[in-house]
């Protein structure tokens, strides 16, 4: 799902947080985007409704 280009532009953030292999990061990244894509889905599910 990510380059390993996109994965190097958020390694030191990562590193920061103690994650230091790079197939950790991959998944960190992958669901940090499926999290994203559901509150995205959700927000635009909900639109023009009150919260």
């Amino acid at each position: 799902m990510f380059t390993n280009l996109e994965i190097n532009e958020y390694a030191e953030e990562l590193q920061q947080l103690g994650i230091t292999e790079e197939a950790k990061q991959k998944e960190v990244l992958e669901y940090l985007y499926r999290l994203g894509k559901i509150i995205y889905n959700f927000n635009i599910g909900s639109y023009g409704e009150e919260n």
